[in-house]
């Protein structure tokens, strides 16, 4: 999503939190590739010159598909940490 120095700040402190262990793996997405184009391009200009590596890159998706964003959120927190949906209790019909 479209985002300024906030979005970007979050991005890469999250990356290296969990580049370092600091924190656990969660879902890092990087939506809408035309807007974040030339962040892509820098991304794969680290990866040029060694500053990050292929694991790295593991860390995030890219990608313009809700459905694929989805499922990447799916896979890797809710099937990664057993997350289960919160109790809901139906209210009474009779209050």
């Amino acid at each position: 999503m479209p985002g300024g120095f906030g979005t970007l700040d979050e991005y890469f402190e999250a990356l290296t939190l969990i580049q370092t262990g600091k924190i656990k793996n969660f879902p890092i997405i990087i939506f809408n590739t035309q807007y974040h184009k030339a962040l892509i391009e820098h991304i794969n200009l680290m990866k040029q010159q060694g500053t990050i590596n292929d694991a790295d890159s593991k860390l995030f998706m890219i990608t313009d598909d809700i459905e694929e964003a989805r499922l990447f959120i799916i896979e890797h927190s809710i099937k990664h940490y057993g997350l289960k949906p919160k109790f809901q209790p139906k209210p009474i019909n009779w209050i």
